[in-house]
């Protein structure tokens, strides 16, 4: 026979479900489980069924279960078997074979894991946790606690499988298996917001799968939880952790070789470098390691970060998507659309006082805040994506110019644009100087995803963008959605107006319109 506790109670023989009858029964059972080839005690039993008052006729309900469960195991006492139920004073032991008992090997195969993993085992180590964990099929006992017997072993059991599986993301992390790992350690890390290990695992694989703001969003989540609820900050581990985010730490980067003993594949967060210096000097951790540049909201190395100029400041960015729709497989098509849009983009840029950076595919990008920064950046940027949207959707009706042909295809509708406020490294290569800076960072992380979300043809800003450009651009009222807020017109305008203006940043901001007659930002009407 078989005996599952890491789930509801099951007793199987030879793969058969066997009947346990009622509750007084299976609880008996469960509780000589739990404490396998040892004496139970009387008392001990009685006092596990009924947590409340003991009711007179208990002693003789428990003997009339004891009788009940040897008939159903077929072990009296002399017959052979895994599991034998004798008396044994004070009271009763089940002697059952530990193979048979899943909680049992569930034990022994976590303390082997967890020796591989001191041991820089992590292959080993991870299938044998894997293993382990897959031997509970729910809550532990669930259809007993249903029914009120609620045990304290039933917490030492759940923080035994919570520190598995702590075990089991570091083995995994350490073998470069973070996209694979991702998934599993968000639905724990959330169901779990006291365990800082998890969280810690989490912000790492994030970071490691390109995900820096959703790394640093998770620890500033986790704060919040921790100050509101309990009054206390993040251990200095997690703590070290973001920092090292921030700086691109090369401690953080997955291991070169899967299943690699040592390196940076299992980190320790105690040994990353400090904040301070890491925020100081950007460059630094770049010794062996390759630039990172958002281009086209991806990740390139296309050179060492210590042949560029970096730059850290708070910018705000505009990101322009090309859908490419209506084209076909035309290659002369596709090529002077892009053309086109980038020539929009740049010189919307600069007539909002921005500038082009570097861009790739068909994804355009915009600074402002460089090489000045201003109050005003946010909402030029925002402007200046009306414009270019604007320009865009002109594009139908518009003949071809001296400067290049009209862009072809189906309406605005092509376009996505998203305008992100927020801090940012700035690349800077010698003899790139025409192609504009390339952008990494916090600000540079956000626009991707915005832009992944923003719906076509509308322009979608950051909850930072919008506070900033209030004052000047009108929004869509309405709860923060997780796409962004939608910017709808520049304020003491019409709907689809745009002004044609060249100006620098203070001359821009001199000449905004007034607002409109009873027009109140839009933080006022939520």
């Amino acid at each position: 026979m078989d005996f599952h506790l890491l789930g509801p109670l099951e007793v199987l023989d030879d793969g058969a479900p066997v009947p346990l009858g009622g509750v007084i029964k299976r609880g008996a059972l469960a509780h000589l489980l739990i404490h396998a080839n040892s004496v139970v005690a009387t008392s001990s039993l009685l006092a596990a069924l009924w947590p409340g008052d003991t009711p007179l006729t208990a002693r003789k309900m428990l003997q009339n279960a004891v009788r009940d469960l040897r008939r159903t195991l077929s072990c009296e006492p002399g017959s052979e078997g895994r599991a034998t139920l004798v008396t044994d004073a004070p009271g009763y032991r089940l002697r059952v074979d530990p193979d048979a008992v899943d909680l049992l090997r569930f034990r022994r195969a976590v303390e082997h894991g967890q020796a591989e993993v001191a041991a820089g085992a992590h292959e080993s180590a991870a299938r044998v946790l894997r293993e382990a964990l897959g031997l509970w099929r729910g809550p532990a006992l669930a259809d007993l606690v249903e029914d009120g017997l609620v045990w304290p072993e039933l917490t030492a059991w759940e923080n035994c499988r919570l520190n598995a599986l702590e075990d089991l993301f570091e083995a995994e992390l350490a073998c470069g298996r973070h996209h694979a790992v991702l998934g599993e350690l968000q639905a724990v890390a959330a169901a779990e917001p006291t365990r800082e290990r998890l969280s810690c695992q989490l912000m790492l694989a994030l970071y490691r799968c390109g995900r820096q703001t959703e790394a640093l969003a998770a620890y500033r989540h986790r704060r919040v939880e921790l100050v509101e609820r309990y009054g206390l900050e993040p251990t200095r581990e997690m703590q070290k952790l973001e920092r090292a985010i921030l700086a691109h730490d090369p401690e953080l980067d997955p291991p070169s070789r899967p299943g690699r003993v040592g390196g940076p594949g299992l980190v320790d967060v105690t040994s990353l470098s400090r904040a301070d210096t890491a925020r100081e000097t950007p460059a630094a951790p770049a010794q062996g390691r390759a630039g990172l540049a958002a281009v086209g909201g991806r990740a390139t190395r296309p050179r060492r970060l210590s042949e560029f100029t970096v730059e850290h400041k708070r910018i705000s960015l505009v990101w322009v998507r090309h859908a490419l729709e209506g084209h076909g497989h035309d290659p002369s098509g596709v090529r002077d659309a892009l053309r086109e849009a980038e020539r929009v983009v740049r010189e919307e840029a600069a007539r909002f006082g921005g500038t082009v950076a570097h861009a790739a595919g068909p994804v355009f990008s915009a600074l402002f805040g460089h090489p000045g920064t201003s109050e005003d950046d946010a909402a030029r940027a925002v402007r200046a994506a009306f414009a270019m949207r604007d320009r865009f959707a002109d594009r139908d009706t518009a003949p071809a110019g001296p400067t290049g042909p009209a862009l072809r295809g189906p309406g605005p509708a092509v376009f996505h644009v998203a305008v992100v406020t927020g801090d940012a490294y700035l690349l800077f290569r010698p003899g790139e100087e025409d192609t504009g800076p390339r952008v990494m960072g916090e600000a540079a992380d956000r626009c991707f995803r915005l832009l992944a979300l923003a719906p076509r043809g509308q322009v979608r800003v950051c909850e930072v963008t919008r506070r900033a450009s209030e004052p000047d651009i009108a929004y869509r009222v309405g709860p923060e959605p997780p796409d962004g807020w939608e910017a709808v017109r520049v304020r003491g305008q019409g709907r689809g107006a745009e002004v044609r203006r060249t100006a620098g940043p203070r001359d821009w901001a001199a000449a905004l319109p007034a607002p409109e007659p009873g027009e109140v930002p839009a933080h006022a009407a939520l």
